[in-house]
C-alpha cells in the first residue's frame, strides 16, 4: 500500500473518533433528561391518582414532565407552588 493511503486512513480514523465523541456527549445528556422526564410522568400520574381523593390534580403534560425532569425535586416543588398559588 501507498504511504499516503495509510496516513490518510489513520487521520480519518482519528477525526472520526473525536467527531463521534463530540456528538455522543450531548446525546447522553438528552438521554438522561428523557429518562428523568419519563419517571416524572409516572410520578405525576401517581400524585394525580392519590390526589384525586383529596381533590388535588397536577396537569400531566410535557412541560410539567420536563420541568421535573430537568430540575428534579426543586422542579416538583415549583409545580406544586404554582398549583397552590394560581
Amino acid at each position: 500500500m501507498d504511504l499516503n493511503v495509510v496516513l490518510g486512513a489513520g487521520v480519518l480514523l482519528i477525526v472520526a473518533y473525536y467527531l463521534i465523541r463530540a456528538i455522543a456527549r450531548p446525546l447522553l445528556g438528552l438521554g438522561r433528561i428523557a429518562v428523568r422526564s419519563a419517571v416524572a410522568f409516572l410520578l405525576i400520574w401517581a400524585v394525580n391518582s392519590l390526589g384525586s381523593y383529596a381533590g388535588f390534580h397536577i396537569g400531566m403534560n410535557l412541560a410539567s414532565a420536563l420541568t421535573i425532569g430537568v430540575l428534579g425535586v426543586p422542579g416538583a416543588a415549583l409545580l406544586l407552588a404554582v398549583k397552590y398559588f394560581i
